[in-house]
């Protein structure tokens, strides 16, 4: 069994690596311009917040994004969750969920241009990509939804992708969210 994780995981890798090569092939085409960090996270307006699809990571991702909607005024975010986790997050006005299903998506690892279009409309500043490492779906929604600030816990790979990461010394996921949010707040 050990050795099928370990195939999963070089495969997820391997799907990274491509993804994050188109991706950073597009974002040279429209290079960011210079940041002002300050006036994003003090004047935010629209976050996309991309859910992990495990569920002890993403409960605890929802600690922090409750958090966040209460420390931060005039802040929506929008949370892209699996279909499955759709009614695990009450919406509010300033909370919105963005279910995805395998309909979605191309080889259940890319989106579809349709999903792609349906997040580029939110007209997010901020994206913010919060599974533990990196997917080829997390990569594509959090590089390609238009947003000037893309953020993560630092990875072994897809980092290229984001132009603010956060990396901590402890291997578990809650300090690592943690240490994310307090840099967003």
């Amino acid at each position: 069994m050990p050795s099928e994780t370990k195939k999963m995981s070089l495969l997820r890798n391997l799907w990274t690596r491509v993804v994050s090569f188109f991706i950073l092939r597009q974002l040279k085409t429209n290079p960011d311009s210079p940041l002002d960090f300050d006036r994003l996270f003090k004047e935010p307006e629209s976050w996309l917040l991309f859910m992990p699809a495990e569920a002890v990571a993403f409960d605890a991702a929802m600690k922090y994004c409750r958090e966040l909607l209460e420390q931060i005024e005039g802040v929506r975010l929008h949370l892209i969750v699996p279909y499955e986790f759709r009614h695990w997050v009450r919406t509010t006005q300033n909370l919105k969920v963005h279910p995805y299903s395998h309909q979605d998506l191309i080889m259940k690892r890319i989106p579809r241009n349709s999903l792609l279009r349906r997040l580029r409309r939110l007209e997010p500043a901020i994206a913010v990509d919060l599974n533990p490492w990196p997917t080829p779906l997390s990569l594509c929604i959090c590089g390609l939804c238009g947003a000037r600030v893309r953020g993560a816990v630092s990875r072994k790979q897809g980092d290229a992708v984001f132009n603010f990461l956060v990396k901590t010394g402890s291997g578990e996921i809650g300090d690592q969210y943690r240490a994310l949010f307090a840099y967003l707040t």
